[in-house]
C-alpha cells in the first residue's frame, strides 16, 4: 500500500505559502538545483475550497474542512444549519484546537452533538452577562448564585465556576 503524506492548512486565509520544495529552497545555482528532488507538497487548504469540493471527503473530514474554511465569519451558522449533528469525539477536539473553537462539548454514545455544544456556548455568554450586570449593579455573589442558578436553570456550582473568573 503506498503512503500519501498531505498537509492540511487549517488557517482561514488561503494558502499563499510554497508548494514545493524547490519553491522553498533559495537556490540561486541552477547546477545544483538538478541534483536537489523536488518534492511537491500535497496540501490541503479549506480556504481555498469551493463549497461543492467539500463532498469529495466522504466522512467527517468534509464537515470539519467546512468549519475550518469559515471558522471566522459563519462557522456557528454552519454548525446550527447542520442540526444536532453527532461527530466523533476526536474531531470535535480536532475541531476545538485548530479552530480555537470556543466551545465546551460533552461526549456521550461515543460521539459530540455541535449543536448541543454552540447551544451551551450561547447560554453561557448569556448567564456572563447577566452576572456582569448584576456585579455592576453591586449584587452580593451569593445572591446572583442564587437568582442566576434560578433563572437559567443551572446549578450554584456552575455559577460559581464562572462568578470565580469574574472577580480577578
Amino acid at each position: 500500500m503506498p503512503i500519501i503524506t498531505a498537509v492540511v492548512y487549517i488557517g482561514d486565509k488561503p494558502w499563499d505559502g510554497p508548494r514545493t520544495l524547490h519553491d522553498m529552497l533559495d537556490i540561486k545555482n541552477d547546477a545544483l538545483k538538478k541534483f536537489i528532488p523536488n518534492y511537491w507538497i500535497n496540501l490541503i487548504s479549506p480556504a481555498d475550497m469551493d463549497e461543492g469540493e467539500f463532498k469529495k471527503f466522504h466522512t467527517e473530514l468534509s464537515y470539519a474542512m467546512r468549519l475550518i474554511k469559515h471558522q471566522k465569519d459563519d462557522a456557528d451558522k454552519i454548525i446550527a444549519e447542520e442540526g444536532h449533528k453527532m461527530i466523533s469525539a476526536e474531531t470535535a477536539h480536532f475541531l476545538k484546537s485548530a479552530m480555537k473553537l470556543d466551545l465546551e462539548f460533552e461526549e456521550k454514545d461515543g460521539g459530540v452533538d455541535m449543536c448541543e455544544a454552540l447551544e451551551r456556548r450561547y447560554k453561557e455568554k448569556e448567564v456572563l452577562g447577566a452576572i456582569k450586570f448584576m456585579q455592576a449593579t453591586g449584587e452580593a455573589n451569593n445572591d446572583i448564585i442564587v437568582k442566576i442558578a434560578e433563572t437559567f436553570n443551572v446549578t450554584k456550582d456552575y455559577v460559581l465556576s464562572l462568578l470565580t473568573p469574574q472577580k480577578a
